[in-house]
C-alpha cells in the first residue's frame, strides 16, 4: 500500500477518534464503509471488463 495513502487514512481514522458523539461516529464510519466497498466493487467491475478484453 501507498505509505502517503496509508497516513492519510489513519490521520482520518484519528481525527474520527477524537469525536466524542457515538451517533456521528457511526454515521462517517457507516459512510466510509458503504464508500469504500463502492470503489471495490468499481475497481472488481473493471478488473472482469479487462479480464474479458483479453479473453477476446
Amino acid at each position: 500500500m501507498d505509505n502517503n495513502i496509508k497516513n492519510k487514512i489513519d490521520e482520518v481514522l484519528e481525527e474520527i477518534g477524537k469525536i466524542n458523539d457515538l451517533n456521528a461516529k457511526v454515521d462517517i464510519l457507516t459512510y466510509m464503509e458503504q464508500q469504500a466497498g463502492f470503489q471495490l466493487w468499481q475497481l472488481e467491475e473493471d478488473y472482469r471488463v479487462d479480464q474479458n478484453m483479453k479473453n477476446i
